[in-house]
């Protein structure tokens, strides 16, 4: 019985009364009886219903029309009346609806059926009375077609195979012994298959981020500062949206005609910046980039590139980065003499010390104490290019601009909730450093591996599940806190599935697919749909927690993390500590 029990929603007695018939005759065991099958096209007719469909082993595949009640027909109008005395009209004949019935699921099977399925399997019809005594003839049927009251008392299988015989003699050459155990599986699948459409990560990860990518109310509320305040440092912990800040300020700066300046530390975020720039409506009002890349073009460009070069040529040593650039760079600004309007800087706690704050003193109109400048960073964990404090830093700006405004980012709006509780418990935070969003996500993947190949393994499983479940390539991005030739996944070998490539050496084309490889330091600043990170030996030291903290918020909608097994107990505890009450207070 497909179902195995008959909906409750099942109006008509009579259906019911021929359900428990079928499913409790013992000579029925092997037959496969269906349902209320519906039919996408019935003739000419867009959809129809057949009460039941039998599948009678060696004899053939019948459709029953059931129709309860008193029967009537008046002029060529067919009625039922059920025991309350409700008259139901009948659009046609219940032969000819079984009959219509009939020849639709034969066409539906034959037109859909495998290779080698048989010829001339027997397909019949009848009509099931099962409150009444059908005695009426016409000829619209013949009388083995009906199946009434009288014709129950026996048994519904010999009703049944009564029918199937009558029909077979209709038939030249019947197939004696189909449908056989065989193609009633076919036949079973060809009418109600058994499946199941799993919704896969790539429509789900493509859901989330079409829910993550938009501006919050707190954002529009930080812009509306912005507008109000010509100096402001805008703190914000990981995944509140500082970036995307920070470019749409800046992008509304050089639409106003002012002459923007939006800098950061990192190379491929700068790299990002300077593309997003130049594709703004007023590019011309609008340069963005890495700070010491574009301090570098004023500086070559200047009457000191000679002692500049000569510097450099020693080599990148902090005397060239603390000093050589902050001497230089503010001389060739000055030379220069095209101050800006506005300064945005971003990553802030990367990039916020002296010698920086001494150049764009100079860069921008009115200095830092009477200019435009907005400042974004955050001076909880994610400063790991430098030992100075948030505080320190903070204190820094406050030295340079003591009339300046504060603005605090605290929701969430990168990361899905379970990425965004993950990277505060494994990064050793004692509460959240934000509040979480809404969009709860898919759960956090970890794998634990022992040795460098059992950890190649685990990533490229994880890397062939997710192009095989829709994700591109180009959405996702393997990052570690070492270099890839130092990596324990060093030499990973995808096969004709993926390459593996640094990020900074993508080729132009392949026709194999590319997944981009960073460290955490690289990417920091930049995020992905899809985060795969590596590398993970311990959880539980400052650096490494800074780190994690980094690379772990680089993912939006779906992180995997690889992590060794010496890892497991301090997983545990992290667990442990997400249940505690009040752990979570702050989402």
């Amino acid at each position: 019985m497909l179902p195995a029990q008959f909906d409750v929603s099942t109006a008509s007695a009579a259906e019911r009364k021929l359900f428990d018939l079928l499913k409790n005759d013992p000579d029925t065991k092997d037959w496969i009886v269906l349902h209320s099958l519906g039919l996408a096209r019935r003739g000419k007719k867009p959809y129809g219903e057949i009460d039941f469909v039998v599948l009678i082993p060696a004899e053939g595949v019948f459709c029953l029309e059931v129709k309860g009640g008193r029967i009537a027909c008046q002029n060529g109008e067919w009625a039922t009346t059920n025991r309350f005395g409700q008259t139901e009209k009948l659009n046609r004949s219940p032969f000819l609806q079984a009959r219509e019935g009939m020849f639709a699921l034969r066409d539906s099977v034959l037109n859909r059926a495998p290779a080698g399925f048989p010829t001339g399997l027997i397909f019949g019809y009848a009509v099931v009375m099962p409150d009444v005594s059908f005695s009426a003839q016409s000829p619209e049927w013949e009388s083995w077609q009906v199946i009434d009251h009288e014709v129950l008392k026996k048994s519904i299988s010999s009703a049944l195979r009564r029918v199937a015989g009558e029909q077979r003699k209709l038939h030249p050459k019947p197939p004696a012994t189909e449908p056989n155990a065989s193609t009633l599986r076919v036949l079973q699948q060809l009418l109600r298959p058994d499946f199941e459409i799993v919704v896969i990560r790539g429509t789900q990860i493509e859901e989330t981020e079409l829910q993550l990518l938009h501006l919050t109310e707190e954002q529009f509320v930080i812009l509306d500062t912005l507008a109000d305040n010509e100096r402001c440092l805008v703190e914000g912990a990981a995944g509140t949206g500082k970036t995307m800040l920070a470019l749409e300020y800046a992008r509304r700066s050089a639409t106003a005609g002012r002459r923007t300046l939006l800098i950061c530390f990192n190379r491929l975020l700068g790299d990002w910046l300077d593309r997003q720039a130049m594709e703004s409506v007023h590019a011309q009002n609008l340069t963005a980039g890495r700070y010491f890349k574009l301090l570098r073009d004023v500086i070559v460009h200047s009457s000191l590139t000679t002692e500049f070069l000569e510097q450099e040529q020693r080599g990148q040593t902090v005397e060239l980065y603390e000093n050589t650039y902050t001497d230089c760079g503010k001389l060739a600004v000055e030379e220069q003499n095209k101050p800006y309007d506005v300064i945005v800087m971003d990553e802030a706690q990367d990039l916020l010390r002296p010698g920086v704050l001494e150049v764009l003193n100079s860069w921008i109109k009115g200095g830092l104490s009477a200019g435009c400048w907005v400042i974004f960073g955050d001076f909880q964990r994610q400063a790991i290019f430098s030992s100075t404090t948030g505080d320190e830093l903070k204190g820094l700006v406050k030295k340079a601009a003591p009339a300046s405004a504060k603005g605090r980012l605290i929701l969430n709006c990168r990361n899905t909730k379970n990425i965004g509780e993950e990277t505060a418990l494994l990064s050793g935070f004692t509460s959240p450093p934000y509040r979480m969003g809404q969009i709860a996500g898919l759960p956090v993947d970890y794998r634990y591996y022992q040795t460098a190949e059992s950890q190649k393994a685990a990533l490229v499983e994880v890397l062939k599940r997710l192009l095989a479940d829709g994700i591109k390539a180009s959405d996702i991005v393997v990052i570690s806190p070492l270099k890839l030739s130092n990596s324990g996944v060093a030499g990973i070998n995808g096969g004709e599935y993926f390459r593996v490539v640094e990020i900074g050496e993508l080729p132009a084309k392949s026709r194999i697919p590319v997944i981009r490889f960073a460290t955490a330091q690289a990417f920091k600043g930049m995020e992905s749909s899809v985060v795969v990170l590596c590398d993970i030996e311990k959880i539980g030291d400052a650096e490494p927690q800074s780190l994690l903290y980094v690379a772990m918020s680089r993912a939006r909608s779906q992180l995997t993390v690889l992590v060794h097994e010496q890892a497991k107990p301090s997983i545990a505890e992290c667990v442990r500590r997400k249940l505690q009450e009040g752990w979570n207070k702050n989402s």
